[in-house]
C-alpha cells in the first residue's frame, strides 16, 4: 500500500471514530515521516502488539521483565576465557527479528564498520590494511555491556519514533540496561550505535597522515606511515568522548618487518590465514591422510564423541575454505579440499 492510500484510509477511520483534525494531523505528519525513510509506522505499544502479532501484556511483560526471556550459558574463546551468552527465549527472538528485518536493516551502518552486516566478511575488512608499514591494532573494552539502554532509546527517537515507542524498542533490545551477546538485534544495532564513532576515528586519521582505518566489532585497525604514539593517543580521546574505553593489554603497533595481523589474516604482502591456524589444520589433515579419518576421529580428544565423519569433513573444509578465499592459489589447502572433498561423497 502507497502512503497516498493509506492517509486517505487512516482519515476515513479516524473520523469514523470521531478523532479530530489536529489529531489525524499530528498522526500523519509523525507516519510520514517515518515512511519517508523506510520505516513501519509504530503509533503505540498496542499497535507494535498488533504488528507482531503478540498480545499486548505478553509484549508489556517481555519489556518490563527481560531476564525472564533469555537462556544463559557460557562458550570457551580461543585465549582459553569463556564468553557469557544471553540467548533469547524463541517469542523475545521472534520479536528481534522483527526489529532487526524491519527497522535496523532499513539503517546503513558506517562503511568503516566490517562485521555484523550483510556481505561482511573478514578477507574485506583485512586486505584494506595490505602492505602498510605500519599496523596499529586496539581493542574497545565491554563492546556489547558498554552500548547501554539510553544510546538504544536515542538512536530509536532519533529515527523519528515517539518517546514511548522508543523506550519499548529499546527495552526489548537490551537486558540488565545493555546489549546482550547472543540478541539477534545486538550486532546490527552497535554498528549503529557506534556510526558516529567510526566517522570521528576516520576523519583524524585522514587529517592525520590519511591513514586506513576499519573496525571489525570490537576490533580497531589503522595502518600507514605515522607516529604511533600520535595516533593512539587522539583515538583513545575520541573513544572516550563517546563513552568508550579502550582495552590496554591488546593495544599493539606492529611494522612490517613483523607479521602484520588483521582480524586473524596476515596482511603483510599477500592474505593468508595466521600461522597457528594453518598449523592446526596441517596437523589435522596429516593425522587424517596418515591414519584414517575415522581412526583419528576415535584417538582425538579435541573431537566430540557425536561427530561422525561426514561431519568432520565438512568442518573442517570449512576451514580450508577460509584459507582458500584469502589465498585462491594456495595449493596445499588446496590439495587438503580435494581429499575432503572425496571422502565426503565416499
Amino acid at each position: 500500500m502507497n502512503f497516498l492510500t493509506y492517509e486517505q484510509k487512516f482519515k476515513e477511520q479516524a473520523e469514523l471514530s470521531g478523532k479530530s483534525e489536529y489529531y489525524i494531523d499530528e498522526c500523519l505528519n509523525y507516519a510520514r515521516n517515518l515512511n519517508k525513510n523506510g520505516l513501519p509506522i509504530i503509533y503505540d505499544d498496542v499497535h507494535l502488539s498488533k504488528l507482531l502479532g503478540i498480545r499486548l501484556d505478553f509484549l508489556i511483560s517481555i519489556s518490563n521483565s527481560q531476564k525472564d526471556y533469555y537462556r544463559f550459558f557460557s562458550i570457551s574463546k580461543s585465549n582459553g576465557k569463556s564468553r557469557k551468552i544471553a540467548e533469547p527465549l524463541p517469542l523475545l527472538k521472534e520479536i528481534q527479528h522483527f526489529i532487526l528485518d524491519n527497522i535496523l536493516l532499513k539503517v546503513p551502518c558506517s562503511v568503516y564498520s566490517k562485521a555484523y552486516k550483510p556481505g561482511a566478511k573478514l578477507k574485506s575488512n583485512a586486505k584494506f590494511h595490505r602492505n602498510q608499514p605500519v599496523l596499529i591494532k586496539m581493542d574497545l573494552k565491554d563492546y556489547f555491556p558498554s552500548l547501554d539502554e539510553h544510546r538504544v532509546y536515542k538512536f530509536f527517537h532519533h529515527l523519528g519514533y515517539k518517546d514511548s515507542v522508543s523506550v519499548l524498542l529499546a527495552k526489548l533490545c537490551t537486558l540488565n540496561k545493555a546489549l546482550p551477546q547472543g540478541a539477534p538485534t545486538s550486532p546490527y544495532l552497535s554498528n549503529l550505535l557506534t556510526r558516529e564513532l567510526d566517522e570521528d576515528i576516520y576523519l583524524f586519521c585522514k587529517e592525520n597522515g590519511n591513514l586506513r582505518y576499519t573496525r571489525y566489532a570490537d576490533d580497531i585497525s589503522i595502518s600507514g606511515n605515522m607516529i604511533p604514539t600520535n595516533i593512539i593517543k587522539g583515538v583513545v580521546k575520541i573513544i572516550a568522548k563517546h563513552g568508550l574505553k579502550i582495552n590496554k593489554e591488546k593495544t599493539a603497533v606492529i611494522p612490517n618487518s613483523n607479521r602484520q595481523v588483521v582480524t586473524g589474516v596476515v596482511v603483510n604482502q599477500k592474505l593468508q590465514a595466521s600461522k597457528p591456524y594453518r598449523h592446526s589444520i596441517r596437523l589435522e589433515m596429516h593425522y587424517c591422510m596418515r591414519y584414517g579419518i575415522e581412526d583419528h576421529i576415535k584417538k582425538s580428544k579435541k573431537i566430540s564423541n557425536n561427530t561422525n565423519k561426514r561431519k568432520y569433513c565438512q568442518q573442517m573444509l570449512g576451514k580450508v575454505n577460509h584459507c582458500l578465499q584469502l589465498n585462491p592459489n594456495d595449493s596445499e589447502m588446496k590439495s587438503y579440499r580435494d581429499f575432503l572433498l572425496q571422502k565426503i561423497v565416499e
